[in-house]
């Protein structure tokens, strides 16, 4: 798989020439006229939003195991910059400001790629002879479209998504014109018809091919048309639904977000396991993306890591039967030295062919807490929460009105370790503070992204 997504990005005319989000210049028009005269630029086009996903700027490390999951409170680093400091919760600060800066730039400039292979896929439609390649490139580039916006929206906006707060844009063209900024609730609206339009467009057309060769050997046999295999690593069916699922629980819509999150449980492409050889937990894998050379800068070990072996206690609940949790077995899912504890969930040599270099964004396990989150009683709850727990190797939990999020919580800190989704449970239900932080008092403020100081001077924020 590594050979083949490397070869695609070779032909990648049109993203090269974008560097800018804004560089829209008619000198590219020759370029994105030759890259969309044939299905293979089509093919190449659709590929490199994934590659340019997969930089440390944004999914290969920034908004997954990277600066979300150090707002999360996921490491314990002993030098002066320090992630138990409240300088990581002020917008902007000398610790965060270089990060929300790049993100900005970097999801737009995304967006922008997209929304140019959305307009050919209209434009060019014809060129698009294989069957159902225009429902699955359109279909995955508008899921992808909404995916980013959401993110966008998670990061700037407010803790309150049906809010009227204006703070991000959502951009549906591919051009030059200054953005206008949004209220919230109206960006959110648009997510969900994104999403909804994807849905439409994937539904009987995509392959659901969630195949897992552990060989080589094993992956060059597989059979079919390469562009449609590994569909875990693309935008597919059931990413799309469980991003409904998502966007309808962030706008309080339980009905819906039950709805969508059940359809993924019951499909029959997924499920739960307990497998210790397997740190990824494949079979639960909805969305996810390549990295290729994860491991180079070995940050693992210099940025991500533990140095106590308490912190680390607390943030798995090791004194309240954590120590038998799948999740936190030593030598398999985390390595235990003098230097300190670190995550082996991405250590790609130990994976199996499909799963190297795999950063998870979307996983089953989200579904049930989303389920046990919209359930009217804490009885109906705690049922989904322990499908989970008891393929952890924990035994059940009685829930109660009153413990019920206390239980959500320390799932969500516990099961997606290294994927940034940590502090967006935190921020959408507006803890005061939460383990680890160094703040008691946090406020909308310090869950808010602060706009890129360019987008201020020139008035693009108003």
């Amino acid at each position: 798989m590594r050979k083949y997504i490397i070869s695609i990005c070779l032909g990648m005319i049109f993203f090269s020439s974008c560097s800018n989000w804004l560089d829209v210049e008619p000198k590219t028009m020759v370029e994105e006229e030759e890259l969309f005269s044939r299905e293979l630029g089509f093919k190449e086009a659709l590929t490199g939003l994934y590659i340019k996903m997969a930089q440390s700027s944004l999914y290969g490390e920034d908004l997954t195991i990277g600066f979300m999951d150090v707002l999360g409170q996921r490491y314990q680093n002993t030098t002066s910059d320090g992630y138990q400091n409240a300088l990581w919760y002020s917008f902007p600060s000398t610790k965060t400001e270089k990060y929300t800066e790049r993100i900005w730039g970097n999801m737009y400039n995304l967006i922008a790629n997209v929304n140019n292979l959305l307009y050919y896929c209209d434009a060019k439609k014809q060129v698009l002879t294989t069957e159902n390649y225009y429902e699955i490139i359109k279909g995955e580039a508008l899921g992808l479209r909404a995916f980013l916006h959401f993110d966008l929206l998670r990061m700037y906006g407010p803790i309150n998504c049906n809010s009227a707060t204006k703070r991000i844009a959502y951009r549906t063209q591919f051009d030059s014109e200054v953005a206008v900024i949004q209220p919230t609730n109206v960006v959110m609206d648009s997510i969900i018809a994104d999403l909804k339009a994807a849905e439409i467009l994937l539904t009987g057309t995509d392959p659901l091919n969630f195949d897992f060769p552990t060989k080589e050997s094993e992956e060059e046999s597989m059979a079919g048309d390469r562009f449609l295999t590994y569909r875990h690593k693309r935008m597919n069916l059931y990413a799309v639904k469980a991003l409904l699922a998502r966007a309808y629980l962030y706008v309080g819509n339980k009905t819906e977000a039950k709805k969508y999150a059940n359809e993924v449980i019951s499909s029959s492409y997924f499920d739960l396991i307990g497998d210790t050889n397997d740190p990824l937990r494949s079979k639960e894998i909805l969305f996810s993306i390549y990295v290729d050379d994860f491991n180079k800068d070995n940050k693992l070990a210099g940025h991500y890591s533990i140095k106590s072996e308490d912190f680390f206690n607390e943030l798995f609940d090791i004194d309240n039967e954590g120590a038998q949790d799948v999740r936190v077995r030593p030598g398999v899912a985390f390595n235990y030295s003098t230097n300190g504890i670190t995550m082996k969930k991405y250590e790609q040599e130990n994976l199996w062919v499909s799963t190297q270099g795999t950063i998870v964004l979307v996983r089953l396990s989200e579904m049930y807490y989303i389920m046990a989150e919209c359930e009217d009683e804490p009885a109906d709850a705690e049922v989904w929460l322990n499908q989970v727990r008891n393929m952890r190797a924990l035994s059940p939990v009685e829930c109660t009105e009153q413990n019920l999020l206390d239980e959500i919580e320390k799932e969500y800190r516990k099961e997606f370790y290294g994927e940034g989704q940590l502090f967006y449970f935190y921020k959408r239900h507006g803890y005061r503070t939460f383990l680890h932080c160094p703040l008691e008092n946090m406020t909308e403020s310090n869950y808010m992204f602060s706009w890129p100081e360019n987008e201020v001077l020139f008035g693009q924020t108003n």
